[in-house]
């Protein structure tokens, strides 16, 4: 096994070497899924160097061979007997031990229906029983141990330790602690499962050490908490086997391994009772924390979630989960909001002013030297990724070598700066530190000689470097090692999970893990910026993920949702810093309480079915009167009406244009004529439309588009627009009558247009007028509210605030009321928080959208009809849809005005948000085909003489897999007064689109492109036909040439005429922005059909541009003839032999980069069109053999006499 990465003599990890007749002497003569181990000859006592799992067989004369089963990870094998090791290496034996101390907060795993009877039946006990039966299981190279099992204790306190023997160095890699629910009658449930990494936990070499780990908490992660009669939908999720998307419990663990013995027992053994009081003594002391966000934009949203309002909900570990009622209230959740529509795909949140904030308060250890160490070298990652991307980019766009060399010597610079600055020096572990492990100095140790180590390395590379490609390399290397660095296994914090309700049902989640976001305070403030979290107190965008389904495939490929928010998590003696977050805004509390009221023959007090003044959800009374001021608090101002803004929205206010539809109905007895059905006009669902479609009343600002209502026979009907069914109420319509079809329906559509006349600017300004009431209506108070009232509505509330000012020290405010039922009961009440700003900042964005190179291709063809939708903000629009191509040149500039973002101008340019394109496929029937998705950060433009932006390539990705390159560039302008630069160019017949203006997209020049295609090798079937008569087409630069057939492929496989020559073709000068070299190859058939058989992409055409490389002629040899080619070869060429993959299915495309998806060879003649160095791909379509791909300039050419 070698190591890829390096070029040096010591690339060799290790080797395993057997004889034949090792393998020979197995069962079957074979070697089934062994591991081995791996060291090296020239040290063999230097220990494993890893592990390699292999099967292999060795077949005699006679001997029948068998197919090797498929490999299957299983935890519960016996890895260490399943083992070969070179002779005389020896493993030695070992022990780890677990101790397991306690667990806290495990959720509820049983059924509580028996507890209700016992109440009802005045037995058994009082206080509430907890209903889960604890114990946990280690398991570790298919070794198993068990602890106790404690019944009924939701915080079971185990006091035992778990012994488990193996072969050291171990090749597993994770010891596994499975927390699991007893259960008498049914297999055990798991609650959750966290793993431990030895190589986080350990270190190999000389100055490595064995595994440890703690005294710390462990946090298990799984399904969410709230329990169900039913079977839970996520419970695969508490197997560890994907990621947990809420907090399960935690586990207070501490590891130690031995060399050299076994244990005698796998049985659980208690701990000393002097040890448990010295770990309960100081590790469980906790510091009282405080998470704050606010939430400043909500965009994305899929139209599947519009139709509710949403909230979000914000927690760490069990703090703040709003379902669970044994949690203490916080204000986790923002306020319930109904999604509106920007008009195109997307809906957003129309957070304005006022934005919703969520703050929890929470306690736990006081771990910051740990979270302090591990965010100061992510930090430096971070910073040392920017540097090298920079030169990374000045190599690709070839700028001046002095500025690149320069900005390596800066790169270096910073490096080493970083390096040497003490005030950015890792906290070193204390020992008066009671909570201090062993594993903490250990950790600090290794960091601290690797750190040693990479500056003396940065500082000869700074005096040595001579080559700027190997030097770039070589700190590359520095940033792995650096990565390898920045973690931490003992950071008993756990992530914070966001969460999204609809209805109060959790339908998409976040988890941003709680380094990012803790706050640091030190006296050195450099020091305390570099310690806080990447994201601490900064605007950050989180997209919002669905559950992960049990296959691992992703459930839906729309984002759940895309938040623009601001997390701050931090000691409560710091929380005086998230009023800085609140940049231009200011940080608001205020007490809620609701107005109820009934239509009752008139609206009033009377048949109100809830509390005449309550919470949002109306299970709790809430009086004015009966709210008293929290400690250290005061009232600033009266009770105020403040209506909840989203109201004033209907779902399609972003829209311009609606289809309006109404479903005619008709009915018959059998063996009469078809009559109108009682319900004659209703919706899709056959409620009933009193008037029928000639009295469908619009909105205000609405009016017809089109003059009358018209038949849509585009759909699965008959040609009168019917379709036929047995019962309404059953559905299953279909388009041909039957004798048994006793019910019928067509479906009647209208256009309708947003314009507002004078009269309606009137009346909607008597709506604004009357909405300053604050009434939101319903028709019970469990469905939907709206703003406008109409006459079926039976029930209305409206939403009172009083504002709240903190005094000096105050605690987190918190309301008391006594339960209506019970009074010894007292609930919990906490108050609203916003940050405020007074007014947006307008910007305007401009997306120069050039191309795009190696898209998935969607349709049988091999092809795609790409298109591209760009989401900003509120905002969405979309490009022009180009057809039949996976490399699309769009030449587009999008313009999106009239954008508003709070906050302070330069910090959005700091931190800008995220624009996200998504691209697709259109399809004329069904939807259009998602294609991938790329996400960027916009160039902020603040003032009138900055420069633009470049265009730069972007991946694009399909959910985790690479999806093709977009060529854009994104400039955000701040439009406050100073003038915008021009508006582009338009397009040729379109008023309305604008091409990339002239210094952003690429400067064009003509050049000449040849290709010598010698045939095609090893081409397989197509559309269950032999291909016989294949044609090469070539396309580059928008020109497209193509090979004559050949004719008899059985016969000859190569091509009578294959040199292709495109004399003019329009292409960059700056080769980052070289286009792809598209080659096809198309079957000729019967009837003029030529179906696609492969398509391969060049993307480096670059590469091939003449001047690039040194031409060396061959050795002493008889250079043979190439057909119509005269005078010198061109430099570079040579044969090639590129894989064309199948075009069929969605992942049609094969797609590889030039160098090395062609293999250059000396040239071969006609006769001899198969050299020995060409290469054959075993699954490919077809092996295409080119002679030569190269470009020149035309004045170059001319001066070389190339035809």
């Amino acid at each position: 096994v070698m190591n890829s990465r390096t070029l040096r003599s010591d690339s060799m990890i290790g080797t395993f070497q057997f004889d034949t007749g090792l393998c020979y002497d197995f069962e079957n003569h074979s070697i089934i899924q062994k591991w081995l181990l791996l060291t090296n000859p020239t040290d063999p006592s230097g220990g494993p160097k890893g592990y390699l799992k292999v099967s292999c067989s060795v077949v005699g004369p006679n001997d029948e061979v068998k197919p090797h089963p498929k490999a299957v990870l299983d935890d519960n094998c016996d890895i260490e007997t399943n083992l070969l090791r070179p002779s005389g290496v020896q493993l030695a034996p070992a022990t780890f031990t677990v101790r397991l101390y306690r667990a806290e907060d495990v959720p509820q795993m049983d059924t509580a229906l028996f507890e209700g009877v016992k109440k009802v039946l005045g037995v058994g006990s009082k206080k509430p029983k907890e209903l889960v039966d604890p114990y946990v299981q280690m398991s570790f190279a298919g070794n198993k141990s068990e602890t106790s099992t404690l019944y009924n204790n939701a915080n079971p306190e185990f006091k035992e330790e778990l012994k488990i023997g193996c072969k050291f160095p171990s090749m597993c890699d994770r010891i596994r602690l499975r927390l699991m629910d007893k259960d008498n009658f049914n297999r055990d449930d798991t609650v959750g499962t966290a793993y431990l990494n030895l190589s986080e936990i350990s270190a190999p070499g000389e100055t490595g050490f064995l595994p440890t780990f703690g005294p710390s908490w462990i946090n298990v992660y799984g399904s969410p908490r709230e329990y169900s009669d039913v079977m839970d939908e996520y419970d695969y999720l508490n197997q560890g086997i994907l990621e947990g998307v809420s907090y399960r419990a935690r586990m207070l663990v501490e590891v130690t391994s031995e060399i050299g013995s076994l244990p005698e027992t796998r049985k659980p053994q208690p701990i000393d009772d002097s040890e448990v009081a010295r770990v309960e003594q100081y590790f469980l002391r906790r510091r009282k924390y405080q998470l704050r966000a606010a939430f400043m934009a909500g965009t994305l949203v899929p139209e599947s979630l519009a139709d509710a309002p949403l909230s979000f909900e914000l927690s760490i570990g069990n703090y703040g989960n709003e379902l669970d009622k044994n949690v203490p209230p916080a204000s986790s959740t923002t306020q319930p909001t109904n999604p509106v529509s920007d008009g195109e795909f997307y809906y957003y949140l129309p957070w304005t002013q006022s934005k919703p904030c969520a703050s929890v308060t929470c306690h736990w250890e006081d771990v910051s030297p740990r979270i302090d160490s591990l965010n100061l070298l992510i930090n430096l990652c971070d910073r040392l990724d920017r540097n090298m991307k920079r030169v990374y980019h000045m190599q690709q766009s070839q700028a001046p070598p002095a500025e690149t060399a320069r900005a390596f010597i800066d790169l270096i610079d910073c490096l080493r700066k970083d390096l040497a600055d003490p005030r950015r020096k890792l906290p070193e572990p204390s020992r008066k530190n009671p909570i201090v492990t062993k594993l903490d100095f250990q950790i600090y140790a290794i960091r601290d000689q690797e750190l040693r180590g990479l500056l003396e390395s940065a500082e000869q590379l700074r005096m040595n470097a001579t080559d700027l490609n190997e030097a770039m390399n070589e700190v590359d290397t520095y940033l792995s090692r650096l990565r390898g660095l920045a973690f931490e296994g003992q950071n008993s914090v756990p992530d914070v999970i966001l969460w999204m309700l609809s209805n109060k049902k959790r339908v998409a989640y976040a988890r941003i893990p709680a380094h990012e976001v803790m706050y640091a305070h030190h006296e050195d403030k450099a020091k305390w910026n570099e310690a806080c979290g990447k994201n601490c107190g900064k605007p950050q965008t989180v997209y919002l993920k669905w559950p992960p389904k049990k296959d691992n495939t992703a459930p839906k490929f729309q984002v759940a949702a895309q938040l623009r928010l601001v997390i701050w998590l931090g000691q409560d003696s710091y929380a005086a810093d998230w009023v800085r977050c609140a940049d231009e805004g200011e940080i608001s509390v205020y007490a809620e309480t609701y107005e109820n009221q009934a239509n009752f023959f008139g609206w009033g007090k009377k048949g109100v079915s809830r509390p005449n003044w309550s919470d949002v959800n109306g299970k709790m009374a809430l009086e004015q009167q009966n709210f008293t001021e929290p400690e250290g608090w005061i009232w600033s101002g009266d009770w105020f009406i403040n209506p909840e803004l989203s109201l004033s929205f209907s779902s399609d206010s972003g829209k311009s244009e609606f289809l309006e539809d109404i479903y005619e109905y008709q009915q018959r007895i059998p063996g009469t004529s078809w009559s109108h059905a009682k319900t004659t006009w209703g919706n899709v669902r056959a409620d009933e439309i009193e008037g029928g479609r000639d009295n469908v009343e619009l909105e205000d600002a609405w009016v017809w588009k089109d003059p009358d209502w018209n038949l849509d026979k585009n759909r699965a009907c008959d040609e009168d627009g019917f379709e036929y069914t047995l019962d309404p109420s059953m559905a299953g319509y279909v388009p041909v009558e039957r004798n048994y079809h006793l019910c019928r329906r067509r479906r009647w559509v209208r256009r309708r247009v947003r314009q507002l006349s004078e009269k309606q600017r009137k009346k909607m300004a008597k709506l604004q007028d009357k909405a300053k009431e604050g009434w939101e209506y319903s028709r019970i108070f469990s469905t939907k509210f709206h703003a406008v009232e109409k006459k079926i509505d039976m029930a209305r509330r409206r939403r009172w605030h009083r504002k709240l000012t903190a005094q000096d020290n105050a605690s987190a405010p918190l309301f008391y009321f006594p339960d209506a039922d019970d009074s010894d009961v007292i609930h919990q009440v906490t108050p609203r928080m916003f940050m405020t700003f007074k007014e947006p900042h307008r910007y305007q964005l401009r997306v120069y959208l050039y191309q795009a190179r190696n898209v998935r291709s969607a349709d049988s063809s091999g092809l795609s009809d790409p298109y591209c939708r760009v989401a900003f903000g509120r905002q969405s629009a979309c490009s022009i849809i180009l057809k039949k191509t996976i490399m699309p040149t769009w030449d587009q500039t999008l313009v999106i005005d009239d954008i508003e973002l709070y906050g302070d101008p330069k910090i959005v340019a700091s931190v800008p948000p995220d624009i996200t394109i998504e691209l697709f496929d259109e399809d004329i029937v069904g939807k259009d085909e998602f294609l991938g998705r790329a996400v960027v950060k916009p160039h902020i433009r603040l003032q009138p003489n900055h420069p633009p932006p470049r265009l730069d390539w972007y991946p694009i990705k399909y959910f985790d897999k690479d999806a093709g390159e977009l060529l854009a560039a994104f400039h955000l302008m701040l439009n406050e007064g100073d003038e915008l630069p021009f508006a582009p160019e338009r397009m040729a017949g379109h008023d309305d689109l604008f091409r990339v203006p002239t210094g952003i997209r690429p400067v064009m020049q003509l050049m000449r492109v040849e290709a010598l295609c010698w045939g095609v090798r090893d081409i397989k079937r197509c559309q269950l036909l032999s291909v016989d008569k294949p044609h090469v087409t070539i396309s580059v630069g928008g020109k497209q040439l193509k090979t004559d057939p050949i004719r008899k492929m059985k016969k000859c496989p190569n091509y009578d005429k294959p040199l292709l020559i495109f004399q003019k073709v329009e292409l960059p000068r700056e080769e980052l922005y070289m286009p792809p070299l598209n080659i096809q190859i198309f079957d000729n058939r019967a009837f003029g059909r030529t179906p696609l058989v492969g398509t391969h992409s060049v993307i480096n055409m670059r590469d091939y541009k003449r001047g690039r490389f040194t031409y060396a002629p061959p050795l002493e040899q008889k250079k043979p003839e190439l057909p119509a080619v005269t005078g010198p070869p061109p430099p570079g060429s040579g044969e090639h032999v590129v894989e064309v993959r199948e075009s069929v299915g969605s992942l049609a495309t094969g797609v590889a980069e030039a160098p090395s998806a062609v293999a250059p060879t000396t040239e071969p003649s006609p006769s001899q069109p198969s050299s020995p160095a060409t290469a054959k791909v075993r699954h490919s379509v077809a092996d295409l053999e080119c002679a030569s791909v190269y470009m020149a300039r035309l004045s170059d050419d001319a001066a070389a006499g190339i035809r």
